[in-house]
């Protein structure tokens, strides 16, 4: 039960704090008590906005029968139905319901079953008719569920227009940083960005110390890869908020994408001096020091990472690449395969699995690993590379010729399988369809030449045709650069 001890339960009124406790009692009592229908309402609202989905379940069974035919408690088994994800028995027992309309619960219900059914014109539709019943400093979440719906529909602009409009009223902080993100996203979407840098230059003119809005600047610069400016926003936050985690967390990304990783490390550690500590700060310093080849602080801060958080993926994945570059595939292998149980849904981790594999001669353990990529991912390139090479080293030349060629069907003749294919056919002295291969490749992407050529640089450079073939299709594309300049 809860105590007086419990911030969240001070902040309950004293009916609400009655009802519950009787409740609870007759639960471990496990005797019958009656409550009028209005108790119920604030048991199950109690429950439900702790997200005890067990407990409101409880509640509302036991409302719905000894008050079967009350309005607002059906509408509240409803409402349960939706929370456990059965929006359809949700959606049948309010079209059930005989209800006179005036109850604005009913409407926000019932909008959210048409949004998680993916009826977003009808979502709409019920939340505008649930607006009436709200005042302005109440219409919010309103606004912004109906932007969320316009947003779905690709109706940039009438989502920005409803989200502005869930930012004059809102609140909640969560709310408003939800607000502010999506608000981004349709911008970007729409292709606006220069509405949105003016937008929110006018909310810092009004509010210089608006976070979220200097926060907003920064990712849309860094969305637009203009990650100097992007970082100059980040920096503007951190003046106001020294704690923010998302300006903290952006800037070191930003910095990494620019390789500045010594700068990003910098900030990391800024933020853990003003007691910002999270299990990502730790893998990022990780992610950090492994690039610049510091294996051992690399180490040493995943392990800090996992410390906080034992089930961050990233942490363990990035103790793999650290044992994998300092030549221990075994226990490269240990860690991304941990990284895989926690994300099973990341390719990445079965693509390094592979590569582990590989390098300690279980062919066939890498080659499992990429089949079953295969199976949900048919269109990646990368896949139909990494097949056509290591079935070429495992003597099974022409099966990985074979993957090559439907590699080349799914993904529209992608240059790096041609590239591939040349070399194949090469090693085979089979020189027709080389060299056709290879002009087919130099004619799609001339850049990739330099990386075909150290697929074996003696074999390759030493072979007259070839390099012929190279020089006569990169001048001719030098030269088409120099016209058109």
């Amino acid at each position: 039960m809860f105590t007086d001890d419990d911030n969240s339960w001070e902040e309950d009124d004293d009916l609400t704090k009655e009802a519950v406790s009787r409740f609870e009692e007759m639960l471990e009592s496990q005797r019958s008590a009656y409550f009028d229908a209005e108790e119920f309402e604030l048991i199950i609202d109690f429950y439900m906005q702790r997200d005890d989905l067990k407990r409101s379940r409880e509640a509302v069974n036991l409302a719905m029968a000894q008050h079967p035919d009350d309005i607002n408690l059906q509408i509240k088994n409803a409402r349960q139905f939706l929370v456990e994800n059965d929006p359809k028995k949700a959606l049948e027992l309010l079209d059930q319901t005989e209800i006179n309309y005036d109850e604005p619960d009913y409407f926000l219900t019932l909008g959210s079953c048409y949004a998680e059914l993916g009826k977003p014109q009808k979502a709409i539709d019920t939340y505008n008719k649930a607006l009436s019943y709200f005042e302005d400093d109440e219409k919010s979440e309103l606004y912004h569920a109906i932007g969320f719906e316009y947003q779905n529909m690709r109706a940039y602009s009438k989502a920005i227009d409803h989200y502005k409009k869930a930012l004059e009223f809102v609140s909640d902080d969560m709310l408003f940083h939800n607000t502010i993100s999506e608000l981004v996203n349709c911008y970007i979407l729409s292709g606006k960005t220069n509405d949105a840098i003016r937008f929110f230059n006018q909310r810092i003119e009004s509010n210089p110390y608006e976070v979220e809005a200097w926060s907003a600047l920064g990712d849309l610069y860094r969305r637009l890869d203009r990650l100097e400016e992007a970082i100059d926003m980040y920096e503007y936050v951190l003046a106001i908020d020294p704690t923010h985690l998302w300006a903290n967390m952006h800037i070191a990304n930003s910095y990494y994408d620019l390789n500045r990783f010594q700068e990003a490390i910098d900030s990391l550690h800024e933020a853990l001096s003003h007691q910002v500590e999270t299990s990502m700060i730790h893998a990022s310093l990780g992610d950090c020091h492994y690039r610049l080849e510091q294996y051992l602080d690399a180490k040493e801060e995943y392990l800090k990472a996992l410390k906080i958080n034992e089930h961050l993926a990233e942490a363990w994945s990035g103790l793999g690449y650290v044992y994998s570059d300092t030549g221990d595939s075994v226990k490269a292998i240990k860690y991304f395969d941990k990284a895989y149980s926690l994300e099973p849904f990341n390719d990445d981790h079965l693509y390094n699995l592979a590569a582990e594999y590989r390098k300690i001669n279980e062919n066939d353990k890498a080659l499992s690993y990429l089949l079953e990529i295969e199976q949900r991912q048919p269109n990646d390139p990368d896949l139909y590379f990494f097949l056509g090479d290591l079935l070429a080293e495992m003597g099974r030349g022409d099966e990985g010729i074979c993957y090559l060629h439907l590699g080349l069907q799914r993904t529209e003749n992608d240059p790096i399988l041609l590239y591939l294919l040349a070399f194949l056919h090469l090693e085979r002295n089979e020189r027709m369809p080389a060299l056709h291969y290879l002009e087919e490749a130099l004619t799609a992407d001339p850049d990739y030449y330099k990386d075909f050529i150290e697929y074996n640089p003696e074999m390759i450079t030493n072979d007259v045709e070839v390099m012929e073939l190279i020089d006569k299709i990169i001048g001719s594309k030098k030269t088409e650069d120099r016209s058109k300049e």
